[in-house]
Formats: structure tokens, C-alpha cells, sequence
């Protein structure tokens, strides 16, 4: 099957990435919680929290420029700013609200990106995986510790930050790959690969992915329905060494209910000009996918 590298350095500056958060919050000035907007450079989102102890909606590339909502319990002062070298985060005082941000308490996130003068697809849709950002020397610790899980039977434990990032990442994995089955069982494509992963991208129009694939693609949890998911991950979890039901008893222990992700995803608001791509996208999604998507590749003249 035909392999195509992606050879396009989306970050190679943080002004060829920006990413501003969409949500709605109301101010009450009699509200408990202090809301801010946070910019950032070259700087992630938790290290952030971790030092200012703050709430977010969602964790924003580290790798970039990026505004997003977060609050705190304290009123911290109008306008906070830390200058570093070639990374900053700057905190902006917008009001007073009822209730906290919370994680995945978003819309989504608009995009602008630098082409760099890249050639690339017409193409508003694509295949939802996650991206290297969640995989990469992620989901085979992930794996690892599941297998611990698994093989110390207790009938329940407590997840450190660390240890749920980490199993979300084998959950990602096992999602991507139980759909990718799917996928290359209803139509031709091709792999696209980002620093060793692997994405199978099918060669389709939009009309039918719609027919032939579910909106939604489960992602492995003991509460949920794995419907037409069921077979693929199975034969994804017999390479990996787990039964589904095993894998099923084992987030149970850890408490991890499960969900269902959109299998594809529509792009909205979608511009091209002045060199750049701008986009907004639902929560959860990836610009980098929607890229690898309409890529086109390189010659190697």
C-alpha cells in the first residue's frame, strides 16, 4: 500500500500555529470564579496550571501561539505576564463567573496556519483520529500499564494525572487502529506517516463516508456499546495481547466508562488566503489530522 511521508513542519515557528479557543461563559459580578484569558508561547497548557493553579477546558499545543479560557478561585490581579527567552504566557482579566472552566467545557478552537506554500486537496472533511500529539512515546506506556492493571486484579484503583494521560493514549490508539480496520475493509486509501505512525487515509468523497461509516466509533470504556466497533477491536486487542473482555474487566478496575467519538468530522469556516489556512473545528479534533488529510505530498526531485 502506498506511503506517503508528511513533510511539513506545521510548528517550525509558533506564528505558523495559532489556535484560539471558542466558548461561551456568562459573567455574573456576584460570580465565585475569576475568568482570564490565557496566551501562551511555546509552552503547555498543564505546566501552566500546575504553577498558577488554574482551570481549563482543554490542553492547547505546546508548540505554537495560543489564547484559551481558564479561571481561578482568587482574583490574582488584572494582567499577569511572564517573558522568557522565546516563550511567554500572559494572563488577561475579563470578568467575574458563576461556575469554573471546566474540561471539555468548549466549543472548539479556530485555527490559522502558514501553508508555507504547500499544495494541498479541496477537502472540508476528514477522518477524526487522534493525532501523534496523544501517540507519540505515549501509548505503549499506556499498554504497559493496563497490562499491570490486569495482572494485579484488584477490584479497583486510583489514577495519578500522569497514569490517565497515559491509558487515554492506549484508548486512542486501539481507536484509531479498531477504525482504521473498518475503513480499509470499505475502501482504497493510502498511509500517511508522521514520525513512524502510521494513518490510513481512505480515498473517498464525502458522499460516501457518509453512506458507509458510522457518525460515531466507540471508545473502549465498560459502560458503553461497542455496536459495529465490536469485531475490530477485537481483532486489534488479539495483536496486542488482550481479549476485549479482558480490556472491558480492567477499566472497570479503573473506572474509566468510555465514549463515543465522531468517526469524521466537517470543517467549518474553512479559508484559504494570504499563504495561510483558517479553520474552526469541533472540540477534541486535530488540525494536524485535517492537514495530513489534505496533503499532497512531495516530489522528490
Amino acid at each position: 500500500m502506498k506511503r506517503v511521508e508528511f513533510k511539513w513542519n506545521v510548528k517550525e515557528k509558533p506564528e505558523d500555529f495559532i489556535v484560539k479557543e471558542v466558548a461561551e461563559h456568562r459573567f455574573d459580578p456576584k460570580g465565585q470564579h475569576y475568568l482570564y484569558i490565557l496566551e501562551k508561547k511555546n509552552l503547555s497548557t498543564n505546566d501552566i496550571a500546575k504553577e498558577l493553579g488554574f482551570s481549563y477546558a482543554g490542553l492547547k499545543d505546546k508548540t505554537g501561539i495560543t489564547r484559551q479560557f481558564v479561571s481561578f478561585e482568587n482574583f490574582i490581579g488584572d494582567r499577569i505576564e511572564k517573558l522568557e527567552e522565546n516563550r511567554y504566557y500572559r494572563l488577561i482579566f475579563l470578568g467575574r463567573v458563576r461556575k469554573k472552566v471546566k474540561l471539555g467545557r468548549l466549543k472548539g478552537n479556530i485555527f490559522e496556519i502558514n501553508l508555507k506554500g504547500k499544495d494541498i486537496k479541496p477537502q472540508n472533511w476528514f477522518i477524526n483520529y487522534y493525532d501523534i500529539q496523544r501517540l507519540k512515546n505515549n501509548y505503549n506506556r499506556g499498554k504497559e500499564l493496563l497490562k499491570k492493571v490486569r495482572e494485579d486484579k484488584k477490584t479497583r484503583k486510583d489514577l495519578s494525572w500522569l497514569e490517565n494521560f497515559l491509558i487515554d493514549s492506549y484508548l486512542s490508539y486501539l481507536w484509531n487502529k479498531s477504525l482504521e480496520a473498518f475503513l480499509k475493509e470499505r475502501f482504497n486509501g493510502f498511509y500517511i506517516v508522521d514520525k513512524d505512525i502510521e494513518f490510513f487515509i481512505p480515498e473517498a468523497c464525502y458522499d460516501e463516508i457518509k453512506r458507509n461509516l458510522p457518525k460515531y466509533w466507540t471508545l473502549a470504556g465498560y459502560k458503553v456499546d461497542f455496536e459495529e466497533s465490536k469485531d475490530y477491536y477485537r481483532k486489534v486487542l488479539e495483536r496486542e495481547g488482550f481479549s476485549l473482555k479482558e480490556l472491558i474487566n480492567t477499566l472497570k478496575t479503573l473506572r474509566i466508562k468510555g465514549d463515543y467519538r465522531k468517526s469524521y468530522v466537517n470543517v467549518e469556516n474553512l479559508k484559504i488566503e494570504n499563504g495561510k489556512i483558517s479553520f474552526f473545528l469541533p472540540k477534541g479534533s486535530y488540525a494536524t489530522m485535517f492537514l495530513k488529510h489534505i496533503y499532497k505530498g512531495e516530489n522528490d526531485d
